[in-house]
């Protein structure tokens, strides 16, 4: 195949001032660029796969409901040893109150009878 002059001219000028030797090699290597350039393109490209992908992820929802039962009494026995319970408990209350005060007056007389004598058991 026969190329033309201007081109063979332009290879040729090309060659010279970038010290190529061999011009037959040289121009070989264009063709196969240009025809790999025209097979393939001009930069290698990617197929673009668009995926789409649909996660769901489980909701979980809190719902406080408040329910109201009304209570009756229904045993009356039941509810007068609930009510001597009671007082029992408040008079124990009543009696360990007294003895808390007690305690307290019997400890400071204690003290103050420490802090009148200051003596030991041997009278030093």
């Amino acid at each position: 195949m026969e190329l033309p002059k201007t081109l063979k001219d332009e290879i040729w000028d090309y060659c010279r001032v970038n010290n190529i030797s061999n011009i037959d090699e040289f121009t070989l290597k264009l063709i196969r660029q240009g025809f790999t350039v025209e097979k393939f393109g001009a930069t290698p490209t990617t197929k673009e796969r668009i995926v789409e992908k649909i996660v769901e992820v489980p909701v979980e929802k809190i719902v406080e409901k408040t329910i109201e039962i009304p209570v009756q009494m229904v045993d009356t026995e039941l509810s007068d040893n609930l009510k001597k319970y009671i007082g029992l408990y408040e008079e124990c209350q009543k009696e360990i109150s007294k003895l808390m005060l007690l305690t307290e007056q019997l400890t400071k007389e204690l003290q103050e009878e420490k802090n009148k004598k200051k003596n030991d058991l041997y009278g030093e």
